[in-house]
Parts: structure tokens; C-alpha cells; sequence
């Protein structure tokens, strides 16, 4: 005669039985879960790189500038430099290339194939492949062994 309290049954729905689903599933569900942790971290990303940014700025001026309260001769020299050297070779060579292909056709021009040659190398009729050589745009209807026997052409919108 405990009718205040209502007894609760085990129901197995509210337990989560891993090993009784089929594996294809669990490993679905296993990649679903992988997803989504990197997506977690790729939301973290930008303060993790914000505050690499800052105790790396700030390492950089107390190697620079704090220790010995001098700044090293070599990077005040060498580095503008190398950002000189590097600029004008990279110049030189582009206008190496400018003065040594300019006013030159490299590629040789490509003759036209003749309507016969493209009917004989498609098995089809003369008057298809002049249709075909018209076309922009065409879908090309073909018969059980692969030959072209008609086309539609298809109209672009524009």
C-alpha cells in the first residue's frame, strides 16, 4: 500500500548498448564524433594562435632588445640585406623571362581536322560530323556499339 511513490522499471531503451549495434554504425557514429571534436578544436583555434602571436612577439623583442640592452649589428645589417638581394634577383629573372619570350609565340598553331577524318574516326556519317564541327554545345546520341548516330544540341543560356 505504497501508493505515494511510483516504483520504476529498468528500461533497456534509457541505456546505451554500444556493442549490440551493428560496427558499421559504431564506426559511422565513431567518425561523427571525430568530426566534431576537430570542429571543437578548430573554434579554439584563433586565441590558441592569438596568444602564440603574443608570447612570441614578446619573446622576439626580449631577444631583441632587453638582453644586453643592445640590438645585434648583424640583424640591423643582414637581414635588409637579404631583402634586397632577394628583391632584385627576383626582378632580374622576371625580367629576364619578359625580355627573353616577349613578342614570341611558343605554342604552334593547331591545323583544323578535315570532316572526313572526324566521320571516319567516329564510325559515323558525314553529314553528322559536319553538324557536330557546327555545334557549340551538343549531347551526342550513340547506338548499342558505340557509334554516334545523331546529336542534340543544346542551347546555352546567355
Amino acid at each position: 500500500m505504497n501508493a505515494t511513490k511510483p516504483t520504476r522499471r529498468y528500461d533497456s531503451r534509457l541505456i546505451r548498448k554500444s556493442r549490440q549495434q551493428p560496427r558499421l554504425q559504431r564506426t559511422a557514429w565513431g567518425f561523427v564524433t571525430i568530426a566534431f571534436w576537430g570542429f571543437y578544436f578548430y573554434l579554439w583555434a584563433p586565441l590558441v594562435t592569438a596568444l602564440s602571436w603574443f608570447f612570441g612577439g614578446k619573446l622576439a623583442f626580449l631577444q631583441l632588445y632587453e638582453y644586453k640592452q643592445s640590438v645585434d649589428p648583424f640583424i640591423v645589417i643582414a637581414l635588409p640585406v637579404m631583402l634586397v638581394c632577394c628583391s632584385v634577383l627576383l626582378i632580374a629573372w622576371a625580367e629576364y623571362n619578359r625580355l627573353r619570350f616577349a613578342g614570341k609565340e611558343r605554342r604552334n598553331p593547331r591545323e583544323d581536322v578535315s570532316l572526313d577524318e572526324i566521320a571516319r574516326n567516329l564510325s559515323a556519317s558525314p553529314a553528322l560530323a559536319a553538324q557536330l564541327a557546327q555545334g557549340k554545345s551538343v549531347t551526342l546520341h550513340m547506338d548499342d556499339q558505340a557509334r554516334p548516330v545523331g546529336l542534340t544540341e543544346q542551347v546555352l543560356a546567355g
